[in-house]
């Protein structure tokens, strides 16, 4: 029983880090900083949140390194158009 209960507080506490992570690319929005910066605080959040879902969540772990190079050519195409476009997000009239 103990197996079971330590895994159910392992998934509440990334659960919890998911929020915090949440509450604070929210907050960013909201802090009188500049918008280029609380845009990258958003994307940063969001890049250690969705590494704390694929690891945790998605069970990958144990997986071999090419599971993760195949995981790591979408995600920086995503980031070479973000890069891209942040002039016109950040920038925008």
């Amino acid at each position: 029983m103990s197996v079971a209960h330590d895994t159910d507080t392992f998934y509440i506490e990334i659960w919890a880090w998911l929020v915090g992570l949440l509450a604070i690319g929210t907050a960013a929005v909201f802090l009188p900083i500049p918008k280029l910066a609380a845009l990258l605080v958003v994307f940063a959040v969001a890049i250690v949140k969705a590494v704390l879902v694929i690891r945790n969540y998605m069970h990958l772990k144990a997986e071999h390194l090419m599971i993760y190079l195949i995981a790591a050519i979408p995600a920086l195409l995503i980031l070479i158009m973000a890069i891209a476009l942040l002039p016109d997000i950040a920038f925008r009239r």
